[in-house]
C-alpha cells in the first residue's frame, strides 16, 4: 500500500490548489512523497512534503478558474424548496417511522407546553405591584431550642407601626388579612354571595396598586363599614348601577345580627396571580395598636415596603436585636422578611393563606414533563439512528453526483423541522383542548397561558426550534459523515448496528420510566397511609358545624338536635378538626434540657366532647355531669375574672398518653403543675392536626356551654343526608340572620391531602406515558432490527432454526438493556424517593417488592412490545428475504 503523507498537510494542499490542477498536482506530490519515504524515511519524506506543499502558495496555482456550471448555495430558494419537497416525500414513504416520530413528539411537546403554563403562571404571582421589589411580609420565627424553630406568618399587631417609627428604611406598612365572607343586598335575606374578602387599614393603598375608578380609597367617618369593591364584583351585585354609597350587610358568624356595610370606592379588578386574590376591601381606621412586651398581644398578617435603598437582610438583622432588648431578653421570637414575589410558592408554615403553592410539586410537576420530552427526542434520534442504514446509499448517491456535507445535513434538518412542525401543530392543538381540564385539576385559572400570550407563545417557538435542531443534528451528522465508497460498497451495516450510543439512550429512557413508575407506587402508598392512618379518634360518620357564637342557644340547640332521627352524639366544642391543634398552647421548661421548651396544647369543649370524638380511656374516668367537670367560663369571666383564673387552675382535665409522660403525671385526680389542672382521666394519643405536623401532647378542658365553638354530630351510618336536611331546618328555626356551615369531617380531613392526591395523579399520569412512550421506542427499535436481520433470519429458518429461538435471538439484546435500566434506576429512585418522604414525620417504608414490581412491568412491556414484532419476523417466509441472493 503506498504511504500517504499526513493528513493535515493533505488537507491544506487540497485548499490550497485550485479545483481545476488539484488532481494534476496533488497527484505528483503524493508520488514524490512514496518515493522519499521509501529512500529517505517518514521525517525526511514529511519535511519535503511541507515545503512543497508552501510552495504552492502563490496565485497561479490557488487562483479558481470559473465554472460554467452554477454551484447554489446549500440555502438558496431552490435548494430549500427541493430540501422540504425530499423530506415530505420521506414522511409519507415511512408512514410506520413517521407515525411513531410524531405519536412521541406531540406527546412530549404538549406535556411541556403543558407544564411550562403551570410554573410560568405560579412564577408570575405577585410580579405585577410596582414596588414588588421592595414590599415584604413580616414572618414569625419561634426558637424552641436546639436548633428547632417555627414559623408563622402572623406577627404582632403594633410591630409594623412601630418599625415605622423608629426606621427610617421603613416607607410604609399595612396589616392585610384574607378571609371569605358572605354579603347580601338586603338585610332580611338569608341567601348571600361568596365574597373574598381583604380586611386592610387604609394604608393598603400605598403598599399595592389600586386603581381607583370611582369614590374614595379612604374610610368615611359613618357607623357603617366600608367596602371597596372591584369592578367585576360590582356587576355581579348591582349590575349597571353605581355602587358607590349603596349598602349590603354581611351574613353574621359571631354576631347576632347583619352588619351594614357602605361601598366608598370602586377599584379595578386586582390581579387574579395573587395571594391576595379578592372581591372586595374592608377598610379599617388606621389606628395602631401599640407593642407591649408583657400580657396579651394581637397577631395579624403585617406587610411593610422597605425604601429602594435598603438591604432587607441588614434591616431584619436590626429589627431582631431591637426586638431582643425591648422584650427585655424574656422572648424566643424573631422575625424574617418574606419576599413578596415568594409568598405564593414558599408558604408551607402559613397556615390562614389559602392561595398558595408549593415549589416542590412545581419542581416535580416541571421535571417530569422535561423527562417526558427527553423520552420523546431519545426515541427520535435513537429511531433515526437506527434507520440510517437506509439513507447512506441515498448519502453516497448524492455525495458522488457533488452534494456537499452542508447539503445532506440540511436536508436531513429539514426532514426533523418537518417533523417538529406538524408535532407543535398536534400539541397546540391538544393544549387547546386539554387547558380547561387542568385548570379543573389544579382548583385554580391559570392566567398566563401560551394561547393568551404572545411572549410566551414566541418564546415556546423559539424553544421547540431549538430543540429539534438540536435532536436532529446529530443523525444527519452520522448519515451524512459516510464515505461514498464504502457506502456504495455496503461496508456501513456492522458499524451501525453496534453503536453504543443508541444502547446507552434507551438505558437511560428505561431508567427514566421506571424512576417515575416507582414513584407513583411510593406517592401512592405514602398518601394512602395518610388518609387511612388511625388518628386516635373515629373520623367516620362525623360532621361539624363551624365555630359562631351561638347566644346563649348552644345547649338549647343541642337538645333539639339529638331528637333529629339518626343523630347519635353531639358535643359543643372549642375545636374542631382541621382547625389547628388547639384553642391555647402553653410552654414548659424541659427537665431534659435546660435550653429547650416543651409546649402542650389545649382544647375545650362540653363534657361529651370525648365520647363524641370517640376517644380512648387509657386509664381514670371520661368527663361526666355528675362530677362537675365543666363550669361556664364565658359567663365567669365577665363576672369575676380572679374567680375564674383560680378555677381554671383547678379545673378538672383530660390529658393524652403522650401528654402525660412528657409532664410526668403519675397520679390522677391530683393538681398537676406544669398542667395547671387537676387530671382525671388518661386518653389515648390523637391527631389533632393534619399529619404533616407530628404527633401534639393535647390537655382537653369541659366547659358549661360555650358561648364561641363550633358543633361536633356523631350520626349513624347512611343518615347524612337526612341529618343534614334536620340541621338545616333546625338551624332556621333558631338563627335565621347567621350563616350555616356544615362539614363532613371525613371529606375535611382529606382535603387537607389533596396535594398528595394530584401528585399521585399526576405521576399515575406521567408514568403512564413514560413508559408508552419507551414502548413505543422500543417498537421502532425492533422493527428496524427485523427489517436489518431479515436476510440473517431467512437463513436461520432455512437452516432449520425455531421460532423460538429467533424470537430470542432479536429480542434478548432490548431485554438485557432493561435489565440494566432496572439496575441503574432503583438506587437513583430510592434516594430521591427517602429524601421526598423525610419531609413527612409519619412516612411509609419502602419495600423491596417495589422495586420488583417495578422492573417486572418495564420487563413485561419490553418482552411484550418485542416479542409482538419478533414473532412476525420469524414467522415470515423465508423466499421474500433470500429471493434476490
Amino acid at each position: 500500500m503506498q504511504p500517504l503523507p499526513p493528513r493535515w498537510l493533505d488537507k491544506l494542499a487540497t485548499r490550497i490548489c485550485a479545483p481545476h490542477l488539484r488532481e494534476e498536482l496533488l497527484g505528483d506530490l503524493h508520488e514524490r512523497y512514496a518515493l522519499r519515504h521509501r529512500r529517505a524515511g517518514t521525517r525526511k519524506a514529511n519535511f519535503f512534503f511541507l515545503r512543497e506543499v508552501a510552495a504552492l502558495i502563490r496565485p497561479s496555482i490557488m487562483r479558481r478558474k470559473p465554472s460554467p456550471y452554477g454551484s447554489p448555495s446549500a440555502f438558496s430558494r431552490d435548494m430549500l424548496r427541493n430540501y422540504f419537497k425530499i423530506g415530505s416525500r420521506v414522511l409519507v414513504k415511512n408512514r410506520g417511522y413517521s407515525l411513531i416520530h410524531l405519536t412521541g413528539l406531540s406527546i412530549g411537546l404538549w406535556a411541556c407546553m403543558m407544564v411550562a403554563t403551570v410554573v410560568i403562571d405560579s412564577l408570575s404571582y405577585d410580579r405585577q405591584w410596582t414596588r414588588k421589589d421592595d414590599i415584604y411580609r413580616i414572618v414569625s420565627v419561634n426558637k424552641m431550642g436546639q436548633g428547632i424553630s417555627e414559623r408563622n406568618s402572623s406577627s404582632p399587631m403594633g410591630l409594623a407601626p412601630e418599625l415605622k417609627t423608629h426606621y427610617a428604611e421603613v416607607e410604609s406598612w399595612s396589616t392585610i388579612n384574607t378571609g371569605e365572607r358572605y354579603f347580601k343586598i338586603r338585610p332580611e335575606n338569608n341567601d348571600g354571595i361568596q365574597t373574598n374578602l381583604l380586611t386592610a387599614d387604609t394604608s393598603i393603598s400605598r403598599i399595592l396598586d389600586l386603581q381607583l375608578l370611582a369614590g374614595s380609597l379612604s374610610a368615611n367617618t359613618s357607623k357603617n363599614g366600608n367596602l371597596l369593591v372591584t369592578r367585576s364584583y360590582a356587576a355581579r351585585i348591582f349590575p349597571g348601577q353605581d355602587p358607590i354609597g349603596k349598602i349590603i350587610y354581611d351574613i353574621p358568624t359571631f354576631s347576632s345580627k347583619s352588619t351594614p356595610y357602605e361601598i366608598t370606592g370602586l377599584i379595578d379588578d386586582l390581579p387574579y396571580n395573587s395571594h391576595l386574590r379578592a372581591d372586595a376591601i374592608k377598610l379599617e381606621a388606621n389606628k395602631p395598636e401599640p407593642l407591649v412586651n408583657a400580657g396579651f398581644m394581637s397577631f395579624g398578617t403585617n406587610y411593610i415596603m422597605l425604601k429602594r435603598s435598603s438591604d432587607a437582610k441588614e434591616f431584619t438583622k436590626k429589627v431582631n436585636e431591637w426586638y431582643a432588648r425591648f422584650m427585655k431578653n424574656n422572648n424566643r421570637q424573631q422575625f424574617e422578611l418574606q419576599p413578596l414575589k415568594d409568598i405564593y410558592l414558599h408558604s408551607d408554615f402559613a397556615e390562614g393563606q389559602s392561595v398558595r403553592a408549593s415549589i416542590r410539586t412545581i419542581c416535580i410537576f416541571a421535571g417530569v414533563a422535561l423527562l417526558l420530552l427527553f423520552i420523546a427526542c431519545v426515541n427520535f434520534v435513537n429511531l433515526s439512528t437506527a434507520k440510517a442504514f437506509a439513507r447512506v446509499k441515498e448519502a453516497g448517491v448524492r455525495k458522488v453526483l457533488s452534494g456537499s456535507r452542508t447539503q445532506l445535513v440540511m436536508q436531513l434538518l429539514t426532514e426533523t423541522l418537518l417533523l417538529f412542525g406538524i408535532s407543535v401543530g398536534i400539541a397546540v392543538f391538544v393544549y387547546f383542548f386539554t387547558l380547561r381540564p387542568v385548570e379543573n385539576f389544579l382548583g385554580h385559572r391559570l392566567v398566563l397561558t401560551f394561547t393568551s400570550n404572545i411572549l410566551m407563545a414566541g418564546g415556546a417557538l423559539l424553544m421547540f426550534l431549538f430543540t429539534a435542531l438540536l435532536t436532529g443534528l446529530y443523525p444527519a451528522w452520522v448519515i451524512s459523515g459516510f464515505k461514498p465508497a464504502n457506502t456504495l460498497r455496503g461496508i456501513f451495516t456492522a458499524s451501525l448496528g453496534q453503536t453504543g450510543l443508541r444502547k446507552t439512550l434507551v438505558v437511560v429512557q428505561f431508567s427514566i420510566s421506571i424512576i417515575v413508575l416507582l414513584a407513583t407506587i411510593v406517592v401512592w402508598q405514602q398518601f394512602d397511609l395518610m388518609k387511612n392512618k388511625d388518628l386516635g379518634y373515629d373520623k367516620n360518620n362525623l360532621i361539624g358545624i363551624e365555630q359562631i357564637a351561638w347566644n346563649g342557644k348552644g345547649e338549647a340547640f343541642k337538645t333539639e338536635l339529638q331528637r333529629i332521627p339518626g343523630v347519635v352524639r353531639s358535643s359543643l366544642s372549642m375545636w374542631m378538626p382541621t382547625e389547628g391543634a388547639g384553642y391555647m398552647q402553653r410552654e414548659i421548661p424541659d427537665p431534659a434540657h435546660a435550653d429547650r421548651r416543651l409546649r402542650v396544647w389545649y382544647i375545650a369543649g362540653d363534657v361529651d366532647l370525648p365520647a363524641t370524638l370517640g376517644l380512648k380511656l387509657v386509664k381514670g374516668r371520661m368527663f361526666s355531669n355528675r362530677f362537675a367537670d365543666a363550669f361556664n367560663a364565658d359567663s365567669l369571666r365577665e363576672k369575676d375574672f380572679v374567680k375564674f383564673e383560680k378555677m381554671q387552675m383547678n379545673q378538672n382535665s383530660l390529658i393524652t398518653a403522650s401528654a402525660a409522660k412528657m409532664l410526668r403525671i403519675k397520679q390522677l385526680d391530683v393538681h398537676a403543675k406544669d398542667a395547671q389542672s387537676v387530671p382525671v382521666g388518661i386518653v389515648g394519643d390523637f391527631h389533632n392536626e393534619s399529619l404533616y405536623e407530628p404527633l401534639k401532647p393535647t390537655l382537653i378542658l369541659a366547659q358549661k356551654a360555650p358561648e364561641y365553638a363550633s358543633m361536633l354530630i356523631r350520626i349513624e351510618p347512611g343518615t347524612e343526608m337526612q341529618v343534614g336536611e334536620g340541621i338545616q331546618r333546625l338551624w332556621r328555626q333558631f338563627f335565621p340572620e347567621k350563616l350555616l356551615r356544615i362539614h363532613n369531617i371525613e371529606e375535611k380531613l382529606e382535603k387537607q391531602y389533596e396535594a398528595e392526591a394530584k401528585l399521585h395523579e399526576l405521576f399515575l399520569f406521567f408514568s403512564g406515558l413514560t413508559m408508552f412512550l419507551s414502548a413505543l421506542g422500543i417498537f421502532g427499535l425492533v422493527v428496524q432490527a427485523a427489517e436489518q436481520r431479515a436476510k440473517e433470519v431467512g437463513i436461520r429458518k432455512v437452516l432449520g432454526a425455531s421460532v423460538a429461538g429467533i424470537v430470542s435471538l432479536i429480542s434478548k439484546d432490548f431485554v438485557k438493556l432493561v435489565v440494566i435500566a432496572i439496575v441503574v434506576a432503583s438506587p437513583l429512585a430510592w434516594y430521591a424517593l427517602q429524601k421526598w418522604l423525610e419531609t413527612y414525620p409519619y412516612r411509609i417504608s419502602i419495600h423491596w417488592w417495589v422495586f420488583a414490581a417495578s422492573g417486572l412491568a418495564a420487563l413485561a412491556v419490553t418482552i411484550g412490545t418485542v416479542s409482538f414484532q419478533a414473532i412476525r419476523a420469524a414467522t415470515a417466509d423465508p423466499v421474500r428475504s433470500l429471493r434476490n441472493e
